[in-house]
């Protein structure tokens, strides 16, 4: 009796596991960037998760924090290739302008460093996608340059170019 119940707790077990095998998220922490070797920021968390059945992304969160230098962020965005397209398509944007967020590390009196996070979820309700392809790509202007700075979250990678 005590083996038919071990068993079955097994298999009860696995069933619950193959519902939410394919459910989950990337995620990458504490990934710093220098740019331009001027300005030193952190991403304390990025995350990409997607639904239980697997029909669509719902959510972005990330948290971004300036160690050193004058940054400003404006806009986020995510970008796949789900319709078969060659190119990467922007399928959702965090702002239609700029979002103009400051995270210029900050100096204040009497010689008190303090660094300047910022952090957002986002839910979305992206469908169809494709994660093989999927970046999110973070819109900054700093030291007179813009740059983009992309994370691809299946290998976690993370890059930046200005242009």
């Amino acid at each position: 009796m005590k083996v038919w119940s071990k068993a079955l707790l097994v298999a009860v077990l696995a069933l619950s596991l193959v519902g939410t095998a394919h459910a989950g998220s990337y995620s990458r922490q504490d990934a710093t960037l220098f740019l331009d070797g001027q300005v030193l920021i952190r991403f304390d968390q990025l995350l990409l998760g997607w639904t239980t059945t697997d029909s669509a992304i719902d959510h972005l969160r990330y948290q971004i924090t300036c160690l050193k230098g004058k940054i400003v962020l404006n806009n986020v965005e995510y970008l796949d290739r789900a319709f078969g397209s060659d190119q990467d398509v922007v399928r959702w944007k965090q702002s239609p302008s700029s979002l103009g967020r400051d995270l210029s590390y900050k100096n204040f009196h009497m010689d008190r460093h303090h660094p300047v996070s910022f952090w957002k979820h986002n839910k979305l309700d992206i469908a169809p996608y494709d994660l093989d392809t999927a970046k999110v790509r973070f819109h900054f202007h700093t030291l007179g340059r813009d740059y983009q700075v992309t994370w691809i979250p299946k290998t976690g990678e993370l890059s930046s170019v200005w242009q």
